[in-house]
């Protein structure tokens, strides 16, 4: 402890681990010239969309949880981070912040398309047309995350 408070064991490790490792920060840790920037769940959403972009998955699913931080009541960042998981080939991570975001607001029709449209990529057929049925009786017929799950549903199997 100094005379301004507490000093944070981890910002001390951090600074340490710096001067000894020094390595270019990550979009996600950039903050240079952003003194005035406010930060919220849409600043770390667009930061998270943008990193996609670059390539920087690290720091993709390190925004996209300082978003859930922020607002954990809001299901977007949650399914955003499961569609990440889904692009990069990991279902089981996708799969688990799907149902984060359904925990959040229950038949929230992206993240009922999401497992849908996972459990159809995984053979459970069973699966999907359950989160179809959910997804009709909640958004409707005419919902988009719906008929997009129909069509996959009707869709002949690709091999």
């Amino acid at each position: 402890m100094n005379r301004f408070g507490a000093i944070s064991v981890a910002a001390v490790m951090m600074s340490l681990a710096g001067a000894v490792f020094p390595v270019a920060p990550s979009v996600a840790q950039t903050t240079a010239g952003m003194a005035n920037q406010m930060f919220d769940e849409g600043y770390f959403l667009k930061a998270a969309d943008q990193a996609s972009q670059k390539g920087d998955l690290e720091s993709v699913v390190q925004l996209y949880q300082s978003a859930i931080i922020y607002n954990p009541g809001d299901p977007v960042p949650y399914e955003k981070l499961a569609e990440h998981f889904v692009h990069n080939d990991q279902p089981e991570l996708a799969t688990r912040y799907f149902n984060l975001a359904l925990d959040v607001q229950p038949a929230y029709a992206p993240a009922l398309q999401g497992l849908a449209l996972l459990d159809l990529a995984a053979g459970n057929r069973a699966g999907a047309q359950a989160q179809h049925e959910i997804l009709k009786r909640s958004c409707g017929a005419a919902c988009p995350e719906t008929a997009l799950v129909e069509k996959a549903l009707n869709s002949p199997p690709t091999r």
